[in-house]
């Protein structure tokens, strides 16, 4: 094996991919697994929640929940007096939240009556919201079987389809030969046979690719760089659902990352998105690129990765070759910290961008990316409200605002207005419990000269300074005035009262951060290695990116096999 890494930083990439020999391609961003319907009634309705999805989403997959949740409380005698039975998720149950002790929860298909009505509200709601060009909306539903089959969220093509409620996966898989439609599983490093994968059991025809990161977290491996810690029944992770098993069997399984949210809020930022490199915004188009496994997955901010191997793109079965030239081209959101390349699942080539760039100076004009965040400020119960609003405008001395890009947790947040040399926008924010998100964001790229200077009006506060100034340290912005005003009013404390002045009003201000400014050699790089060392078996390649805020991006594998051998056996 050869080791010319030529390893370079890309300027100009934007989201238009070309290959050798291909059509030219977009990168759309969807979420195929945004939960709906998971208690009695679905609060609110799914068209409200699909007006919103395409604001900031390209493409949505929703998950129509088939099972229902029936709690069986401990026994009075137990405890004391046992809660009233209801049905939804626990989460959502006001009897359950207030009793120290809860029982447990029973997990099961619901009765056909409210399948059928439900499953044909969800469908109107879909064909409403889908726009071809603007917004492309897919029927889907969460298939659990008898819960030893690995969960599958399973997306038509087309309107009207069925769901199947049948137990097993070779049940479903036969049902969904005859329709347009793939099952992709989910969650897939826990404990397989009980709510994971048996790969031994997978049609890589219906199911060509797996969501290896969601809110649960990470399933490529089980070596915990991203672990399933995030739900105590159905964890640990383990090794033999993994994605990096599936692929050490021969399976050809892509990767996407999608929310598997409960929150009525798809695409939620952090908890996973998917990306399809398609020709269009079309039904026809994206599903194709499924089909095709031109998918990859990023955990939150929206990494542009194209990788190819001899000018094939991600999800290519290629036939054996003396030579295979792989390429990465990433185009993130914040700096970039490394590019892995991976060959059966081990790390063959690294791309570490630190130390290889600098933040420019001058009147040169670049392109750079700024994030602006929104948030903290009281707990979740502290203080009789529960959102704050924010409004903004950002300006540039000389320069142009050229994009955006959303890290949204809630509803509630606006499309900026970009108009040349000023960005407006509105954002939300809401209180949340101690360890959870209270934060989003909005990325502005923009083009502008190291010198330039840069404004932001925020909710009455106004920052200065020139962007490479933004670009060496970030800001914060905490409205202590708002915030004692709101201790007054709601408390009845004067600021002579309180023990510690600063301290206190700074714990209970709503705060703003600019993070710093990132430069295009920053957030844009490319990879490329050359290895030829003979391979006697099939191998695959595929490609991890990080950035140094913590966000990360998996491409799917391309694969190198003796496709002659596969021909002749399926004769």
């Amino acid at each position: 094996m050869t080791s010319p890494e030529a390893i370079r930083t890309l300027a100009g990439m934007g989201s238009d991919l070309k290959t050798e020999a291909s059509p030219p391609r977009r990168i759309y961003w969807g979420d195929s697994h945004h939960n709906c319907y998971t208690s009695q009634v679905q609060i609110p309705p799914v068209s409200e929640v699909l007006a919103f999805a395409a604001t900031h989403l390209d493409f949505y997959a929703g998950a129509y929940y088939t099972p229902r949740m029936s709690p069986a409380p401990i026994r009075a005698n137990r405890v004391g007096s046992a809660p009233p039975a209801e049905e939804g998720h626990p989460a959502e149950m006001a009897a359950w939240r207030t009793q120290p002790w809860r029982g447990i929860f029973l997990e099961q298909i619901k009765a056909p009556e409210v399948l059928a009505r439900e499953w044909a509200e969800f469908q109107e709601a879909i064909r409403g919201a889908h726009a071809p060009g603007r917004f492309v909306a897919f029927p889907g539903y969460e298939w659990q079987g008898d819960g030893t089959w690995g969960d599958h969220n399973v997306v038509h093509l087309r309107d009207g389809g069925t769901i199947h409620g049948v137990e097993t996966l070779p049940e479903l898989y036969a049902k969904l030969r005859s329709e347009d439609a793939i099952a992709i599983p989910h969650h897939i490093g826990y404990h397989a046979g009980i709510r994971a994968p048996r790969w031994e059991f997978c049609d890589e025809t219906i199911s060509p690719f797996a969501e290896i990161f969601s809110k649960h977290g990470g399933s490529e491996t089980d070596e915990e760089l991203i672990g399933l810690r995030q739900n105590s029944h159905m964890g640990p992770g383990t090794a033999a659902g993994a994605w990096q098993a599936a692929l050490d069997r021969g399976l050809h399984l892509g990767a996407i990352a999608s929310t598997d949210n409960w929150s009525n809020m798809p695409g939620s930022w952090g908890e996973g998105l998917m990306a399809c490199s398609a020709e269009d915004l079309t039904r026809e188009a994206l599903w194709e690129a499924f089909r095709a496994r031109r998918v990859y997955g990023v955990t939150g901010d929206r990494i542009e990765l194209e990788f190819t191997a001899n000018g094939a793109p991600m999800g290519s079965r290629l036939p054996r070759a003396r030579v295979r030239r792989l390429r990465a081209r990433v185009r993130g959101q914040d700096e970039i910290d490394r590019i892995e390349l991976l060959r059966n699942g081990r790390v063959i080539a690294t791309h570490n961008h630190q130390g290889i760039w600098r933040t420019p100076s001058g009147s040169a004009p670049t392109r750079w990316k700024l994030r602006i965040e929104t948030g903290w400020g009281p707990r979740l119960g502290e203080l009789p409200f529960l959102h704050q609003d924010w409004e903004g405008t950002a300006s540039l001395e000389r320069g142009r605002f050229t994009g955006w890009s959303p890290c949204w947790i809630t509803r509630g947040q606006r499309v900026p207005q970009l108009n040349g040399a000023t960005a407006a926008f509105r954002m939300r924010s809401h209180q949340n419990w101690i360890h959870a998100r209270s934060q989003g964001a909005t990325i502005f790229e923009f083009e502008a000269a190291p010198d330039a200077e840069f404004s932001l009006k925020l909710n009455g506060m106004t920052v200065r300074g020139r962007v490479a100034e933004l670009a060496a340290q970030s800001r914060i912005c905490w409205f202590r005035d708002e915030a004692l005003a709101r201790i007054r009013d709601f408390v009845g404390l004067e600021e002579k009262d309180l023990p510690r002045v600063d301290p206190i009003v700074y714990h209970y201000a709503f705060k703003a951060k600019l993070h710093r400014a990132i430069p295009e050699a920053a957030f844009a790089a490319e990879m490329a290695f050359e290895d030829d060392a003979p391979i006697e078996e099939n191998v695959h390649y595929r490609v991890r990116v990080e950035q140094r805020n913590g966000q990360r991006a998996w491409s799917s594998p391309i694969w190198f096999e003796d496709l002659r051998a596969e021909a002749v056996t399926t004769l």
